[in-house]
């Protein structure tokens, strides 16, 4: 039920952080293919050509260091109408992640063409890495003579970084230095603990607290599959070629202290760690990367929706109560009826067998029609309470009913964004496309996939590469659409579930109008039962005609008794499908949330916010835009 809540709790915030965070902040393409690998598409890292962790654009996609850039590869904001910094700090650590070099790249966008572009950088030995633009300094103000062009630029600096990013080792158990752990054989562990540095005091609800400004962590290994076998990690994804396998994990340092999310409800991770058997260890360099940029896309997203959230678990609980309430009165009821059914059977019988001896049987036959005024009395008071509990059985359903545009609505409201998310993606990549809908979206990407794989036969014999490059990008569109076709099936089926609802609700309500006529009838039967003790001073002259009248009766007694069994085995299993569905799911999901939903929802906005701010590493000048994020790079061990 973890499960439900979380999913429930995060659909506004899920679409937001992992999808259109992850996916549109990358500006490529991303995809599982057959043989669980993945592809990268390269077209938008080109700029990365001077980035010090690789060898330039051959290099990138070759290691966890080139997956994890594409992966979070600029969206180079959308504001065209001022100057964009655009800051890559790289870490240079040991095998440890003891930083040893910090190498920080800016790219000045250039979108307004201007002469010149007033920068501010505190950053030492600063040098123009992809043109002969020339600056000035004074302190840390920079004049740089661009001419029109966008200036990229690189500098070194001793400043203290906002995650520090940690790595430990251990072997059958015991922690390990680099060098000790090396060519050793073994079941390893290797931990990744990152240490979010950075508080903010900001207003919460009106009130000063100390929050951390919010990254994601993404850490990348490439393991040996001839060293490294059963290879498991910790909120990870691993990707195998045949011959390596590629583990890429995420943690959000900070992020459960930020948000005061309880750790016994819901977990956010804050490390990675692998574990494999290993012989003869080594290990290829690693790679982390921190961005906090897809907490800054927070502002984007309405989540007001949020802040009725908590009255409406309210009113859910309440309705559950009722059902739970009802089905538990309609069990009793029908117990009842079904106990007071035997004693009519008893005294309908005793009634037969001493009509044949009436003179004799005349006081047995007084007492057994007072047990059947009895019994009729039981029968309309269980007859009443079923009608009650089939009364609050309605209730609760229409109450689940009217629930249901809303639901539709919000997964609408999801598919649409990732609809948007994936429109702006394939624009970005260059792709003509139309508004994405969801009556279009297959046909318009079959469309793309199909000039793509045209694309690829065409330069095939001529240009294989390029041919090559067409295929990856046909094979992404295919998984893009694949995800799309995957939610569309869930919204399908979201469909079908709230139509059955309404059904339901429904039947109830028809179910409601026999329960009222069945109390009717039971009142009659009360009436009757009672007239009937009134003239057993009369029996004697009636005994003949009675006699075979309760023949009948008896006779037909069984199959009442049969049927009212049935009833109530059902009652039952109804009572207790409804109590285990309200405590394993409908209060384990108000315990999530229960006093929790408003104050996240103030959290979550102040963490946007932080997010936002945190524009820059090395300065930024008033007038510019920003982003930054952060490449840690450890040694490898051999």
């Amino acid at each position: 039920m973890k499960k439900i809540a979380v999913g429930i709790i995060s659909l506004g915030l899920s679409a937001a952080l992992v999808f259109t965070g992850l996916k549109s902040a990358s500006g490529v393409w991303a995809d599982e293919t057959e043989g669980n690998t993945v592809t990268v598409s390269t077209d938008t890292i080109e700029k990365n050509t001077g980035d010090p962790l690789t060898d330039g654009t051959e290099q990138l996609g070759k290691d966890a260091g080139g997956l994890i850039q594409s992966l979070l590869a600029s969206d180079s904001l959308d504001d065209h109408s001022k100057t964009i910094k655009d800051e890559t700090v790289y870490v240079i650590a040991d095998a440890n992640g003891n930083t040893q070099k910090v190498i920080v790249s800016d790219w000045l966008k250039n979108n307004l063409k201007n002469g010149t572009i007033n920068d501010v950088s505190e950053l030492n030995s600063i040098v123009n890495v992809k043109g002969d633009e020339t600056y000035t300094q004074n302190g840390s103000a920079c004049t740089w003579n661009a001419n029109g062009a966008d200036i990229s630029y690189q500098g070194t600096t001793d400043k203290a970084l906002p995650v520090n990013v940690k790595v430990r080792y251990y072997l059958d158990g015991n922690e390990m230095t680099p060098e000790e752990i090396k060519g050793k054989s073994g079941h390893v562990i290797i931990r990744f603990e990152y240490e979010n540095t950075t508080k903010r005091t900001v207003k919460v609800d009106g009130k000063d607290e100390e929050m951390q400004v919010p990254f994601a962590a993404l850490s990348g290994v490439i393991l040996d599959d001839d060293r490294f076998s059963e290879i498991k990690a910790s909120n990870a994804r691993l990707f195998n070629d045949g011959s390596r396998t590629v583990v890429v994990g995420v943690a959000f340092p900070g992020l459960q202290e930020s948000l005061k999310i309880d750790k016994e409800k819901f977990e956010i991770p804050e490390s990675l760690e692998i574990e494999a058997d290993v012989t003869d260890f080594s290990l290829g360099m690693t790679v982390t990367a921190v961005t906090d940029e897809i907490f800054a896309k927070l502002g984007s997203f309405d989540i007001s929706s949020l802040d009725n959230f908590s009255d409406s678990m309210g009113q859910l609980n309440d309705a559950m109560k009722q059902l739970t309430d009802g089905s538990g009165a309609l069990s009793d009821g029908l117990a009842q009826l079904l106990e007071k059914s035997g004693e009519l059977e008893a005294g309908v019988g005793k009634l037969a067998d001493g009509s044949s001896e009436l003179k004799k049987g005349i006081k047995a036959a007084d007492e057994g029609a007072g047990k059947i005024s009895a019994g009729a009395g039981s029968i309309s008071e269980g007859a009443g309470q079923l009608d009650s509990g089939i009364d609050q059985l309605k209730t609760g359903l229409e109450t689940l009913s009217s629930n249901n545009d809303a639901l539709m609505a919000g997964a609408l409201q999801v598919f649409n964004t990732m609809l948007k998310a994936a429109e702006d993606q394939l624009k970005e990549a260059g792709a003509e496309v139309p508004a994405l809908t969801v009556e279009n979206y297959s046909a318009v990407l079959d469309g793309i996939k199909e000039k793509l794989t045209q694309a690829a036969a065409l330069y095939k014999a001529s240009d294989p590469a390029t041919s090559a490059v067409y295929t990856k990008k046909a094979e992404a569109v295919a998984g893009l659409k694949a995800s799309l076709d995957s939610y569309n099936k869930f919204y399908t089926g979201l469909g079908t579930y709230t139509a059955g609802v309404a059904a339901s609700a429904n039947g109830a309500a028809q179910i409601k109008a026999g329960s009222e006529a069945l109390v009717n009838g039971s009142n009659e039967l009360k009436t009757g039962a009672d007239a009937l003790k009134d003239g057993t001073g009369k029996l004697y002259d009636g005994a003949e005609a009675l006699n075979g009248g309760l023949e009948q009766l008896k006779s037909n007694i069984p199959a009442l008794k049969n049927g009212v069994s049935e009833l109530y085995n059902g009652s039952v299993l109804l009572k207790d499908g409804i109590t285990e569905f309200n405590e394993k799911g409908i209060q384990k999901l108000t315990e999530a949330v229960e006093g929790e939903l408003e104050g996240l929802v103030s959290r979550v906005r102040a963490l946007g916010g932080l997010a936002a701010d945190y524009n820059n590493f090395a300065g930024i000048a008033d007038d510019m835009g920003g982003q930054v994020k952060f490449i840690y790079r450890t040694e490898e061990i051999k």
